[in-house]
């Protein structure tokens, strides 16, 4: 209990008074004191601290008493000002702006490497919500559902507009993780479906700007993903992005099969 008081605000002092007053009701500091083995002057901190917090109660008369007030209402006033001080201080965190590399760092630096679902993930995530602009995702060649709901998941969560291009053997799976997909979220299908081979590896691309990339890695082994192989490389070197986004955007600009039949050339 000590902990979840200390969780919504107070100390581990101000916590062993406020479940005191509970327990023994109306009490003066003297009272306090003695049932907390504390001398006077720190006794008066620790009240003033949980008055001010409005956890407690003082009557005007002399000596002072303290109540303590009712733990549904002091929990929730606790966890309003908490969330509210969670936005702010979420909102002050966010706006602090990143030192400028200096154009002569060391080219290692242009490149991150990542590991695992959830390393991936956290990564995915900053990508996607560090962007000021239109974010685009390609996914050339097929794609397990769960490369796709990791996709999903970190793209969803933009303020941006994202333009997300599959493989048409994954269209079945859009039905499955509708759900994940976010307002923002613009999804079409532009390379052909074909046979691949039982043991590959798959590039998906996601495009925050034209100054970074992030690549994640998939590999399949007799057709199964291989989980423990996904990877995930972050590339900050802007020439080698421009002349992967120039060659994604080449690409896409050529109509599929399927467009050149539903959309023929005027004769």
């Amino acid at each position: 209990m000590a902990r979840a008081l200390e969780t919504l605000g107070l100390t581990g002092k101000e916590s062993r008074a406020y479940l005191n007053l509970l327990q023994n009701g109306v009490a003066t500091a003297q009272h306090i004191s003695q049932l907390l083995g504390v001398q006077y002057p720190a006794v008066y901190r620790i009240l003033q601290s949980l008055q001010t917090k409005g956890w407690i109660e003082v009557s005007r008369e002399r000596p002072n008493r303290y109540r303590a007030r009712a733990p549904r209402i002091v929990a929730e006033e606790a966890r309003q000002s908490r969330g509210d001080d969670l936005v702010a201080a979420a909102e002050m965190v966010g706006g602090l702006k990143e030192s400028v590399p200096s154009k002569a760092r060391e080219t290692e630096t242009d490149l991150w490497i990542y590991k695992g679902t959830e390393s991936i993930g956290r990564k995915l995530r900053e990508v996607v919500l560090s962007s000021s602009g239109q974010i685009l995702c390609v996914s050339p060649f097929p794609v397990a559902p769960e490369i796709l709901r990791l996709m999903f998941d970190a793209l969803g969560r933009s303020r941006r507009v994202v333009r997300v291009v599959l493989n048409e053997a994954n269209r079945p799976d859009l039905a499955e993780l509708g759900s994940l997909l976010g307002r923002n979220m613009r999804v079409q299908f532009h390379f052909p479906s074909r046979p691949m081979s039982a043991t590959r590896l798959a590039h998906t691309y996601v495009f925050p700007s034209d100054q970074e990339v992030f690549i994640l890695n998939s590999f399949y082994r007799e057709g199964e993903l291989a989980a423990d192989k996904l990877q995930g490389l972050w590339v900050g070197d802007m020439d080698f992005v421009r002349i992967q986004l120039e060659a994604m955007l080449l690409d896409l600009s050529q109509p599929t099969a399927r467009e050149r039949k539903a959309f023929p050339k005027a004769r």
